[in-house]
């Protein structure tokens, strides 16, 4: 990491996930972290939820702290299309890669799974931005960004305005911020680039005399910027003196069906889980003549597009994949580009009696501690 600061000998602590290497056999990513001498943690806060929701502001500083008001992109930082479709297209092969590393840790195997491959990108190539030589390859390689700078970095520019779009019918909003030790001198270029290109703000905390402080600043941030839906996302501890810099991404959604169920409809009904045990839950569901989607079949799984409500502009839709039995496996090898692209060339508009459970996923996560 090449963060502006001279060398140290604290102990780092660095909060990635373990689909990436530490290591390759000469070390070389291990002596990387062992230059930079900082603490680095990565959070994450995911929210997806259906309705309503209004604007959400920008991380105030508490008396002491001086802080960066991160301005929205300008139009030179946005790139050209293209640029956002190489991150887009990058984003879903690492959303790709890292399920099936998800699936089989012993906090996610065998229970449900949510995470937000979006947040996640963003928030290890802004560290990827504060890294350099082999250390930064292996970040971008992992995440297939692009390695031109100017090709990435405008892309996820013109990515989150994209995103972050007013004028939609739905809410979906991202926020990235970076929260620095004051005492601890980060190359200006860095805070730079996370500002105009990631809209990432930079307020200073003081996290080696005030850490349990730092982290309730940190905290209402996210709860903010999740329209308190999370609360508490960084335990007691999990800031120290030792750490210099948090990087925090959040991503917000919360939209209306463009097809409404209709509550009346909602019922007790059986549901399998994947180990075959039937369970009781509430049953949404859409039927009638006029109940129409985007549908495909295999011989082995259902695909459908439940669209959201859009006057205007490019829709947005939520894809379940829901296997014909009780097994996930042919869900689980779905997920690639090229099956799901084949699912929605195949897809046809037409009448389909949709049935889907009520439910309420909360999860929190340590992907790996690495330390060093």
């Amino acid at each position: 990491m090449d963060y502006g600061r001279k060398r140290e000998t604290a102990k780092i602590t660095a909060l990635i996930a373990t689909y990436i290497s530490p290591t390759d056999k000469t070390g070389s990513m291990k002596k990387e972290f062992l230059s930079a001498g900082i603490r680095i943690s990565l959070i994450i806060a995911t929210l997806l939820v259906a309705g309503c929701t209004g604007p959400a502001g920008y991380p105030v500083s508490s008396p002491g702290e001086t802080s960066i008001v991160t301005p929205s992109p300008s139009p030179g930082a946005t790139g050209t299309p293209g640029d956002a479709g190489s991150v887009a297209k990058a984003n879903n092969l690492f959303a790709f890669d890292l399920y099936p590393a998800l699936a089989v840790l012993p906090d996610t195997a065998n229970r449900n799974l949510f995470y937000s491959p979006f947040s996640l990108s963003t928030a290890l190539a802004i560290t990827g931005e504060g890294a350099n030589g082999k250390t930064a390859d292996e970040i971008f390689s992992v995440l297939h960004l692009p390695k031109d700078p100017v090709t990435r970095r405008t892309g996820f520019a013109g990515l989150n305005a994209r995103l972050n779009n007013a004028s939609a019918d739905y809410t979906l909003r991202t926020a990235n911020a970076l929260w620095a030790e004051k005492t601890y001198a980060f190359l200006p270029s860095f805070t730079g680039t996370a500002r105009q290109y990631y809209s990432a703000e930079t307020t200073n905390l003081d996290f080696s005399r005030a850490p349990e402080e730092s982290r309730s600043t940190i905290n209402n941030w996210v709860e903010e910027k999740t329209e308190k839906k999370i609360r508490d996302l960084l335990p007691q501890g999990s800031i120290t003196p030792l750490t210099r810099l948090v990087i925090t991404n959040a991503i917000y959604f919360k939209g209306t069906w463009a097809r409404q169920f209709d509550a009346n409809l909602t019922g007790d009904a059986d549901f399998t889980t994947s180990s075959g045990q039937v369970i009781k839950v509430r049953m949404m569901q859409d039927r009638g003549e006029d109940a129409k989607y985007w549908y495909a079949e295999t011989a082995d799984l259902q695909y459908i597009e439940l669209p959201y409500f859009q006057k205007t502009g490019k829709s947005l839709s939520m894809a379940v994949l829901l296997p014909k039995g009780n097994d996930l496996s042919p869900a689980e090898a779905a997920l690639s580009e090229s099956n799901l692209s084949a699912l929605k060339q195949s897809a046809q508009h037409r009448t389909e009696e949709v049935y889907i459970p009520k439910f309420r996923v909360e999860t929190g996560n340590t992907l790996a501690l690495i330390q060093i």
